[in-house]
């Protein structure tokens, strides 16, 4: 009886460190919480608010070993842009970096945070940019996920997903950045 409860326990033990029940274990392999197709929007600092600079359509997936991320730029269809490299690196809620390259154009390097919203649509990730080929592109970046009602309510006209956009990432803006009254104008994203 006794070496039957100890293979019991020791089947467990390697089930749950191997990420098959209990929700996943240290080797059970990378999150799927950023896995999606994600509206990634940098917003550049002006001289009184924080206005759209550049924005991407980032798919990411686990890959194949299940030990980080497969990303590319797409576009609104889903089709793969040619000419755009992208990497992406997240552990425990940090997005460590999202890097968007193209040539010699832009080489944009996000790092931030991924925040859970009240269901998976409404999750967004939002941090700070700087671009590597101009020492004066950074700022703040937010993404939210393509099929999130922010997003769709944005592009359709419906609703005041526009101004709880704005609300949310301002208030990520100056708890993040310490700035007071910060102003954003998203209205570029209804045209």
């Amino acid at each position: 009886m006794k070496k039957a409860s100890f293979f019991i326990v020791l089947g467990l033990a390697v089930l749950l460190l191997f990420g098959c029940v209990g929700g996943g274990g240290p080797l059970g392999g990378v999150s799927t919480k950023p896995v999606d197709t994600w509206f990634v929007e940098l917003l550049k600092k002006g001289t009184d608010k924080f206005s759209p600079s550049n924005y991407f359509y980032i798919e990411i997936k686990v890959n194949a070993t299940n030990d980080g991320y497969d990303a590319k730029a797409v576009d609104e269809e889903g089709e793969e842009l040619q000419g755009i490299e992208v990497t992406f690196d997240f552990d425990k809620d940090k997005v460590k970096e999202l890097k968007i390259k193209k040539g010699s154009e832009y080489e944009y390097i996000l790092t931030g945070e991924f925040h859970d919203g009240d269901s998976n649509p409404e999750d967004l990730m939002f941090g700070k940019y700087t671009n590597s080929k101009d020492s004066n592109d950074k700022g703040v970046w937010f993404a939210v996920r393509e099929n999130s009602s922010y997003l769709t309510g944005v592009l359709t006209g419906e609703g005041d997903s526009l101004e709880e956009l704005e609300t949310v990432i301002k208030g990520l803006i100056e708890t993040t950045t310490g700035e007071k009254s910060v102003e954003i104008d998203l209205s570029e994203l209804m045209k």
